[in-house]
Formats: C-alpha cells, sequence, structure tokens
C-alpha cells in the first residue's frame, strides 16, 4: 500500500504538481513509455510494490505495427462519409496541405479497429485502449478510459471487444457510451497481458500506436440526447449540407438558398475552435447539447467572447461585407479560422445559417426558422409598445420595442433532463445579438412546447422568445387634453412561422411560391383568437414586468377602417395605398387620418420618412370612402441603396364625433428580379465537370455599377466571385464557373448577384450527381 499512498500524496501536494501540469511530452505505465506527442496525459495509474505473487510478464514483446481505422467503414456505419476530412488526400482549409483521412464517429455506436502485430497473436494476449479529452484528463471527470478487451468500464460504460484475429491482425470493436463529451479524443493502444490475479501488464516496449478521432453526437442512436426518430428528418437536419433561410414579410415570403457546408473541413474546425477554445464549459458537460447549444448561440456572434461574426443594421457595411451578399457559412468561417478575429458583418439570418453549420457539423440535429412580424421586446412586459402624439405623429424615438419584417432563429432538437417531462423534442435557440441573458449576448434553447403554452418560468429565455411570436401590441396615444388611450392591436406579431420542409416533398397548396417552405407556427401558438392562444396570453403576462397592462377593456366603435395589403410591388414601380373607412353608424361622423410612409431597416426600426398625407371625410350614415395615397417611383429609389427594400406604413386615425381611435401599422417589402442561373448538363457523374452559366437583366432606368457575381456549392465548389463592371440601364449580364462533382447526390450551385444600386438577388441550380 506503500506505493498506492505515495502516489495519491504526491497528488495532492502542491509542492509536487501532478504529472498532467508538467511540461513532459511522455508518461510511464508500468512495463513501457507512451508518447503524448507533447501533449500532457495525467493517467494516474497507481504503482503496486513487487510481490511474489505479482505474475511474472512474459518474455516475447508484443508490438503493435500499426492500427487501420477502417475509415471508408466506420464513417458509412455512422453517416460520416461526408465529412471533407474522412476523404483521403483533402485539402486542409488553412494550410493548404494535402492531409490524410481522419477517422470521425458518432457516439453510443461502436466502430472498428484492425491492428497488425509484430508477430501472431497469442492467446493469453489482450489489447489496452486508453482514451482521453482535454488538457488535464481525468477518470473522475469522464475524460479518461482506460479499457481491456471483454472488460466495460463501470464508470463511463466504454467498452473494448476482440472481435476477430487471424495471424498478426486483430480486429477490436470500441464502443463510445452515448453520453460521452464531443469532440476531438485521443485513442492510445498497447497489447497487454492479464494475470491470474488480475494485474495487468504491457507486453510492448516503447513502441506505440496513438491515433485521434472525431466524436460527434448521435441522432441514431435512442441512447443520445439528440436522437431523432424520423429518418427523413435526420436526411435533413443532420446531414443535408444545402437548404433555404426563408426572408422578407409574411406576404412576400423570400427562400434565400444557403450553403451551411457542415461538412467542409472548416465547419468541423470551427465548430471545435469555439467549443474547446471560448467556452467556459467545463468537460464533464461537453456532452450536454443544452449547454453546447446555448454556449453556440453566444459565441456565432462576437458581443462577449470574440466570436465569429459581428452584427450590423445601420447600412454602413464599407469597411466589411455586407450581410446581404453572404450565400453561405463556409466563406465566414474560413475567414474567421485565418483570422481568429470577427467577421464583418451579419445579420439575422447570417447567423442562423452560420449556427446552423456548427450544430450540425457537431451533429446536432438544427434548422433554421423564420418568424415573419416578429416582435421584439425589450422590458419584459410581453407586449410591444407604440408612441403617438396629439397631433397624429408617430413617435418613434419613444419606442424601445419593434416588431422585425422577419427574425431568423434556430431550433436544435433535443432531450431537456433539466426539465419536467414532456419538454423536449425541438428547442429555440438564437444566435443574434438582441439582449442579454445571464449578461451574455445569447439566447435558448427554449422548449416550444412551453413557448406555446405561456409557461414562460421554464429556462432559458422563454419570456423572450414567447414574446417575439405572441406579443400584442399597444399604442399609447396621446390626446388634445393630454390623457392617454391606450389600444391593443392583436394578432400581427407572430406570422407564417418558416422552416424548409424535410426531404425532397413540396406542397404548393402551402406556398405556390416556395413549395418547399413549411409553415410551423401551430409549433409555437395555437391558432389566433382562440380561448387556447388567449389564455397562453394571459398566463405569460402574469410573470411579465406589466402584469395589470390588459385590466382595461377596448372601447365602442362604430367607425371601422380596412387597410388593403400591398403586395407584389418590384422596384423601380410605382403603386398606391389604400385604407377604406365605413361608418357602421344611423349618424354622419368627422374622421381623420394620417398616412406615412417610411423606409426601414428589416428589424422594424424606422430609416427614412419618405411621404406623409393628411385626409378628412365627412361620412353619411352608413357609408363609405376609400383613401388613397399615391407613391411614386422617385418617392422612394434613392433611398433603397443599401438593399433592404423594406417599408413600413403608419396610420392613424380619429372620429370627432365619438373620440374613437384607429391605430395600425403595416409592412411589405419591394419585391426585385432573381437571376437566372442555368448547368450545362442535368445529371452527371462522380469526377466529371460542368458548366454553370448565371444571368441578370438591370430592371432599372440607370446603370448598375461594381456588378458582379458569386457562386458557390457545397462539397463541390469553394466560394468564388466574378466581377462584371458597370451595365447600362435594361442590359443583361452574365457569368460563368466551372463546377467538378466531387461526391453523389445532388450538388446545388448557388449564385448571387450584387451592385452598389442592387443586392440580396440570389438564385440556385440543381445537379445529380450519380456514382461511377
Amino acid at each position: 500500500m506503500g506505493g498506492v499512498y505515495s502516489t495519491l500524496s504526491s497528488y495532492f501536494d502542491p509542492a509536487d504538481p501532478p504529472r498532467a501540469h508538467r511540461a513532459e511530452s511522455s508518461v510511464s505505465l508500468p512495463g513501457r513509455r507512451i508518447n503524448t506527442g507533447g501533449e500532457t496525459c495525467n493517467f494516474h495509474e497507481p504503482v503496486k510494490p513487487p510481490s511474489a505473487d505479482t505474475p511474472k510478464k512474459p518474455k516475447k514483446a508484443v508490438e503493435i505495427e500499426s492500427v487501420d481505422l477502417c475509415i471508408g467503414e466506420n464513417s458509412r456505419d455512422h453517416h460520416t462519409d461526408d465529412y471533407e476530412v474522412c476523404q483521403d488526400g483533402y485539402i486542409d482549409d488553412l494550410t493548404k496541405e494535402v492531409k490524410k483521412a481522419q477517422l470521425v464517429i458518432r457516439r453510443g455506436q461502436t466502430f472498428k479497429v484492425k491492428i497488425t502485430l509484430n508477430d501472431k497473436c497469442s492467446e493469453d494476449t489482450q489489447f489496452r485502449v486508453i482514451s482521453t479529452i482535454g488538457k488535464i484528463p481525468l477518470a473522475s471527470k469522464g475524460n479518461y478510459n482506460e479499457i481491456i478487451t471483454g472488460r466495460k468500464s463501470k464508470e463511463t460504460n466504454w467498452s473494448v471487444k476482440l472481435d476477430s484475429k487471424e495471424g498478426k491482425t486483430v480486429e477490436l470493436l470500441i464502443y463510445s457510451p452515448p453520453k460521452c463529451a464531443v469532440g476531438k479524443w485521443n485513442l492510445k493502444f498497447d497489447a497487454v497481458y492479464v494475470g491470474d490475479d488480475g494485474e495487468v501488464i504491457s507486453l510492448s516496449t516503447d513502441k506505440t500506436v496513438a491515433i485521434q478521432a472525431y466524436i460527434l453526437f448521435n441522432a441514431w442512436c435512442k441512447e443520445d440526447a439528440v436522437y431523432m426518430k424520423d429518418e427523413t428528418w435526420r436526411k435533413e437536419y443532420v446531414l443535408n449540407d444545402t437548404g433555404k433561410i426563408y426572408t422578407g414579410n409574411y406576404k412576400q415570403i423570400y427562400g434565400r438558398p444557403w450553403n451551411f457546408g457542415q461538412f467542409e473541413s472548416i465547419s468541423l474546425e470551427t465548430a471545435l475552435y469555439v467549443l474547446n477554445e471560448l467556452t467556459k464549459i467545463p468537460i464533464t458537460f461537453r456532452g450536454s447539447p443544452t449547454l453546447i447549444s446555448r454556449k453556440m448561440s453566444a459565441l456565432v456572434n462576437s458581443s462577449d467572447d470574440n466570436g465569429i461574426l459581428t452584427g450590423r443594421w445601420d447600412g454602413e457595411y464599407s469597411d466589411g461585407v455586407s450581410p446581404t451578399k453572404w450565400t453561405g457559412s463556409v466563406a465566414i468561417l474560413q475567414k474567421y479560422m485565418e483570422t481568429k478575429q470577427p467577421v464583418e458583418y451579419g445579420q439575422c439570418w447570417v447567423f442562423s445559417g452560420v449556427m446552423t453549420t456548427v450544430c450540425r457539423a457537431l451533429g446536432i440535429p438544427t434548422r433554421s426558422v423564420t418568424n415573419f412580424a416578429s416582435a421584439h421586446d425589450t422590458d419584459g412586459s410581453l407586449t410591444i409598445d407604440m408612441h403617438w402624439d396629439e397631433n397624429e405623429e408617430h413617435m418613434p424615438e419613444l419606442d424601445t420595442d419593434s416588431v422585425w419584417n422577419f427574425h431568423v432563429w434556430n431550433e436544435c432538437w433535443m432531450t431537456r433532463p433539466d426539465l419536467q417531462e414532456g419538454y423536449g423534442g425541438w428547442q429555440a435557440v438564437d444566435a443574434t445579438p438582441q439582449e442579454t441573458s445571464d449578461g451574455i449576448y445569447c439566447a435558448g434553447p427554449a422548449s416550444l412546447v412551453a413557448i406555446k403554452n405561456g409557461n414562460v418560468g421554464v429556462t432559458f429565455d422563454t419570456p423572450f422568445i414567447f414574446a417575439e411570436v405572441n406579443a400584442d401590441k399597444v399604442h399609447w396615444v396621446k390626446q388634445k387634453d393630454g390623457s392617454i388611450e391606450k389600444l391593443f392591436e392583436r394578432s400581427v406579431v407572430g406570422k407564417k412561422i418558416s422552416t424548409k420542409r424535410a426531404g425532397s416533398s413540396r406542397d404548393f397548396s402551402v406556398d405556390m411560391w416556395n413549395p418547399d417552405r413549411e409553415d410551423i407556427t401551430d409549433q409555437y401558438k395555437y391558432p389566433e383568437g382562440t380561448s387556447e392562444e388567449r389564455a397562453a396570453v394571459w398566463r405569460a403576462n402574469e410573470m411579465s414586468t406589466k402584469p395589470t397592462v390588459y385590466t382595461e377593456g377596448d372601447s365602442q366603435k362604430d367607425v371601422t377602417f380596412r387597410v388593403e395589403e400591398v403586395d407584389n410591388v418590384f422596384l423601380g414601380s410605382s403603386f398606391e395605398i389604400r385604407v377604406v373607412i365605413k361608418n357602421t353608424s344611423d349618424e354622419k361622423r368627422s374622421v381623420g387620418l394620417t398616412v406615412t410612409l417610411c423606409s426601414v431597416y428589416y428589424t422594424g426600426i424606422n430609416k427614412t420618412k419618405l411621404k406623409r398625407e393628411r385626409f378628412a371625410k365627412e361620412l353619411k350614415p352608413k357609408s363609405e370612402e376609400v383613401v388613397i395615397m399615391k407613391v411614386e417611383v422617385d418617392d422612394y429609389l434613392a433611398d433603397m441603396k443599401d438593399h433592404t427594400y423594406a417599408m413600413k406604413i403608419n396610420y392613424l386615425g380619429s372620429v370627432r364625433e365619438t373620440k374613437q381611435i384607429f391605430a395600425s401599422q403595416d409592412d411589405f417589402r419591394l419585391r426585385t428580379l432573381v437571376p437566372d442561373v442555368i448547368p450545362s448538363k442535368k445529371s452527371v457523374a462522380v469526377g466529371e465537370s460542368f458548366k454553370v452559366k448565371a444571368s441578370f437583366k438591370n430592371p432599372l432606368d440607370i446603370p448598375l455599377q461594381n456588378c458582379e457575381f458569386s457562386f458557390e456549392a457545397a462539397g463541390n465548389l469553394k466560394p468564388v466571385t466574378i466581377s462584371k463592371g458597370t451595365i447600362g440601364a435594361g442590359e443583361v449580364v452574365e457569368a460563368e464557373v466551372e463546377v467538378t462533382a466531387k461526391r453523389a447526390g445532388y450538388c446545388v450551385v448557388i449564385s448571387s448577384f450584387e451592385c452598389k444600386e442592387m443586392g440580396d438577388i440570389q438564385g440556385q441550380c440543381t445537379v445529380e450527381v450519380k456514382r461511377k
């Protein structure tokens, strides 16, 4: 016992630090030394004193000549064969060096290795595998595991099985538990002899074979917290490396193609870099998708920890890249890893696209979700407060809340063992830096079940996300006598919540223009106006900062205002704003209505007041009038240079006889043409090349300057940009690239057109790639 005691006392003695803190490149085990390649490892294996009963080590040394990771077979079994690092001869995106294939596997599932020995394997030879991760591997923390063939680790459930042996070759099946930490594990192999008393004696000398393996979350494993039963869902939310992110507004939804590219080597490298270097999650918790998704939502933005992407919403992007110019995550991650500095600039759909990439790269089922008419509540009232003066002028300078035309966040699929039963499944996670949570710019994961039912006391950040999808808008209107009239506008927040439909199915009955869009509004709230929906709002309001806001009822109204939606207006066209005013009473009514058109950022914040008109109407009993404000191209075109194309119309009406007040806001987005993107072939074989041509016609009466096309295709074409200079009014500009198909499946080529006067213009084409 003296040897054991001295080892433990050394570990706890500050004057004699543990081996993991020493600057050594190797550590000792009984009968051998393991070279760690400069990486410190603390195995803490007690050294037993010699005794007469100790079995003698066999005289014949057994050396491991090589370890075959069976990467092809393992990656197919683990659904990781699309990862670029699994391909022998892949080019490192940072160093540009040609690299050997690496092992990428999923936890909770066995993987095979073939070991070649220096001599025929004897019957009494066993094999030891030591798995470690992190800077200080400790058995007590679950990041140091020593397993021997035929045994299972009681603490962590790692195991290794001798599957077969023939001559000098043996096959081992290694099992990693479904709750182990995700990341890059070190695996060291040793041939050993196990004595009758259980003592393990190494049969090797100094020669050691050590490998590394990426271990990821496993949506195919029932014991994993991210297990997903539906194979169609797994293919979409884990394996699909292209998709769509929906933008625009609820009347004009645009499916923006996005290259997630989670299988690119730079994507996996970035996900592990921020997880290892920037998060403060102890290694013990690196297996929790709840904590990892929350930390990733903080690290995709740069507001706190020098994360990946910097947000900007003021239209000034000259010192970086305009958010509308990005067509995928890969170029962003490449730039970030080259500099280790935040990339400029992003907005919500860019943050969401990058979040989808890093989470899918780690194996967490993730999708981008768009909430149209998305509320931003800044004071915890769970209402959106708008302010008007006594002259019927909207006062945006007093509005701290806002309603975004759209906002994009993410959903990650997981169980929630930290919550009561029933709150697992999709969890809302938001990487866009809007408000702080526990002092950090992050949000979620928040259970959709909790959001839908107004259970805002459930972690994390459920009140904020509930308000985004189901807040009521409250107009605070100052009267001539100084009093304040409070008007509620319901059913104006949280519309057509959208994500890309899983699989290749297309439903034109849901959206003729976006048949691959799935409406998931019913997962966030009950139908508007139903008793269940109102109950959820009131339940949430009881825990808000203004629980008495609903104590006053709405006043009676006998004049109705019906705003006709502005829709299908193309950039460069004039349009009309129309309001139908109807007097339902038996007396005349004197009605005033002020209509104001503003350009806005997509966040709902006013940018420029473009036009304002006041109308006065005398309505006879049981009659109606139509108010029309005409808007010409010159009223707005000069203000569209930041490529937002978003408009807001403010309406404030009053009835002199009854003091009735009407207040409302409406949003729309100018439509733009999309480039034609045409491939030279509809299908090719792996290794075959094809060309893709993109063309765009200038729809304006002015020249377009600094025109350029960009192209990329996940796994087949790295991002490339082609400059085209200036094109005249009505002219057509073209660009062409050559693509070499690298893997079977469908190759989606995304093309984007940008110029000084226009932007946010994208198209795509798809080519089937067949195996040879």
